[in-house]
Parts: C-alpha cells; sequence; structure tokens
C-alpha cells in the first residue's frame, strides 16, 4: 500500500474510516501519541474498555499470538476492534546475534529454544487476511526492512513515517545547522498556530536547548504554553523558566520542594526531567499524593481539598488513558503550586 502523510491520516480519522493495518513509524514520539490517541478517539468512549486494546510488544499481551486473537476477537460494543501495539519495534526490529546484509531477507522463524512470544508466524497469517471489523496499529521508533514479516507488513498496511527533524541533516557542521534550522521554523509554526507570539531570542534558546530533538521540542512548547497560560507573548525569561538544557535528575524530591516553594516554572522543569529519566506519571502522582497529605495538610490545610480533587481527576485520567501522562502530571504540578510553604526546599 502506499504511505500515508499525517494529513491523510487525519482525514482518515476525521471521517472514521480506518484501514485495518497501520504502522506508525518515526522519531517524533509526542505527535504519534496524538494520533495514537486520535485512533482511539473514532471509538466511542463508554464502548472503549471493551473495544481498544493498547498493548507493549514483548509484555503481558504483547505476544505475536496474543495480539492476532486480540484483533479476530469480536468487538463486544460497537462495530470495531481497535488493536494498538506500543514498542513494536521489539517485533519490527529486534535484536540479533548477527547483522544481516541490507539486501538480504531475515527468516522470522523461532530459532530452536525460542518461545512463542517471539514467533511471528501468527502475525504474519492476519496480515495476510485482516479481520474486517478489526484495525491493528503498530507504533515503533524504527523497523528493518530486511525482516521476512516486516516486507510483508509494508506491504498490507498504511505506513505513516512522523520524522520529525529529518536526521539526514545532522551530519557535520553545515548538516547540524541545516536541524537548527528546521528546529526553529517548526518552534515559530508551533507557536504561531497556538496564537501567541514569541521572541527571536527565546526561538533560538529553545531550539539550542532541545539539541533539534522534536519530541523534546514539543514537551519544551508544551510546558511553554501551560507556563505562560493566557499570555500572547513568549520571553526568554519564560524559556529560561521552563525548558531544561539536557541537566539529569539530582534530587528525586526536586518537583515536590519546588511545589513548596511556590515555583511553578522548576516544578515543570524538574517533571521534564524525571520524564526524560523514564520515570512512572503514577509513581510521581503518588510522591505528590504523599506531599499533600504530609506536608500541604500541615503547611495549609485550605489547599488540601482541592489538591486532593486534582490528585483524584489526574490519577483516573492516567488509569483512562485521558490524555498524554506528561501533559497530565504538569497540568496536577501548576494545580498544586501556590504560595510557598514554611518549609520549601527541604527534602522530605
Amino acid at each position: 500500500m502506499p504511505n500515508l502523510d499525517v494529513a491523510a491520516l487525519r482525514k482518515h480519522l476525521a471521517a472514521k474510516t480506518l484501514s485495518r493495518v497501520y504502522v506508525f513509524l518515526g522519531a517524533d514520539v509526542k505527535l504519534i501519541d496524538a494520533m495514537v490517541d486520535a485512533v482511539e478517539a473514532t471509538v466511542d468512549v463508554a464502548d472503549r474498555p471493551f473495544a481498544v486494546d493498547r498493548v507493549y510488544a514483548g509484555e503481558a499481551g504483547g505476544a505475536p499470538v496474543d495480539i492476532s486473537a486480540s484483533c479476530r476477537s469480536l468487538p463486544m460494543l460497537g462495530d470495531r476492534r481497535l488493536v494498538i501495539v506500543m514498542r513494536a519495534e521489539r517485533l519490527l526490529k529486534p535484536k540479533r546475534a548477527g547483522k544481516a546484509d541490507e539486501e538480504e531477507e531475515v527468516d522470522d522463524a523461532p530459532a530452536d529454544g525460542e518461545s512463542a512470544a517471539t514467533d511471528l508466524t501468527p502475525l504474519e497469517d492476519y496480515v495476510a487476511a485482516p479481520s474486517e471489523f478489526a484495525t491493528l496499529v503498530f507504533v515503533a521508533t524504527e523497523i528493518d526492512r530486511t525482516r521476512r514479516f516486516t516486507k510483508k507488513l509494508i506491504e498490507k498496511a498504511q505506513v505513516v513515517e512522523f520524522k520529525g527533524i529529518r536526521a539526514e541533516a545532522r551530519s557535520g557542521p553545515a548538516g547540524a545547522n541545516a536541524a537548527m534550522a528546521q528546529a526553529r521554523t517548526f518552534v515559530q509554526d508551533e507557536i504561531t498556530r497556538e496564537g501567541r507570539t514569541m521572541e527571536p531570542a527565546a526561538v533560538a534558546m529553545l531550539t539550542r536547548r532541545s539539541g533539534a530533538d522534536i519530541s523534546k521540542l514539543r514537551g519544551d512548547i508544551e510546558r511553554l504554553l501551560l507556563f505562560v497560560a493566557g499570555r500572547k507573548a513568549i520571553t526568554v525569561a519564560d524559556v529560561e523558566s521552563v525548558a531544561s538544557d539536557g541537566a539529569t535528575v539530582q534530587d528525586d524530591w526536586a518537583v515536590t520542594n519546588a511545589i513548596s516553594a511556590g515555583d511553578a516554572a522548576l516544578g515543570l522543569r524538574e517533571l521534564a526531567l524525571r520524564f526524560d529519566r523514564g520515570d512512572s506519571p503514577h509513581g510521581i502522582v503518588g510522591q505528590l499524593r504523599w506531599w499533600v497529605s504530609n506536608q500541604l495538610a500541615s503547611g495549609a490545610p485550605d489547599r488540601v481539598k482541592p489538591a486532593l480533587d486534582a490528585l483524584l481527576r489526574t490519577d483516573l485520567a492516567l488509569k483512562s488513558s485521558g490524555g498524554e501522562d506528561q501533559v497530565l502530571v504538569e497540568r496536577l504540578v501548576v494545580e498544586l503550586t501556590g504560595r510557598p510553604l514554611t518549609r520549601s526546599r527541604s527534602s522530605w
């Protein structure tokens, strides 16, 4: 099948005319996440617990035999079943002991001693004749196009590439300059689309701190828009406050310390570092719940009830896929931040 661009995919989703098999591929992880959520949104919210399966390749429920069985299960409600396979590079570009030649087809059959979890035959059979009532979406950062199953998948699927800043523009000084120019254009386009303005020096600082990483750029822009709230103009000071510069997490309690100090910008910056490190959003929310119960309750009891309400909303949204995890927790940090508590900078 021919590849789709993102605009064509949006038209598919708006019309709810989904293909049977998609491959979402590329480095623009945040845009991919948004499109995955949009795919889920084609199913009525009340039907999603029964009609949508989001699994992780190689984990519980994410073996090829499980994925194909889920695709063949009739939807309990509605007329369509969605099966979304996250981290699909584990299936489409698994680690191999040897490196295949670019033109050599790699056999996907399991070797002696390998479990059914690595046998792609059930998926190969399914892709050859997919269910009329199901949509299967593979989400991967990269794939191995020499593999037999991947070749068959690309023949049958609608492939949507989310390239972000072109990788080939990053080699050598000239390439690095070209990548940064692309990043600046991307930032300016996104800010304009949001109806805001941004100082040229602020655009330059944001792109420099991102290293032309499209996912980091999207995350930093989201945090900026959240931080400036209704303000139209974004300044260098805003970027300095919110966008991290590649530092690493030094203090696991830095987010709660920033909230205690009434510093929302620092809290968002430290939270971004936690997510960059791969920390669980549920673990972070649990830490914030402890802070509300043990520190906010003694320092500002009048703020406890709205804080608990915000925690509950965030917890439910995280468990029901009610938005992107990092955005949900960022909003929670902003809601929890108020006047500084007396013990504003201590580690609990």
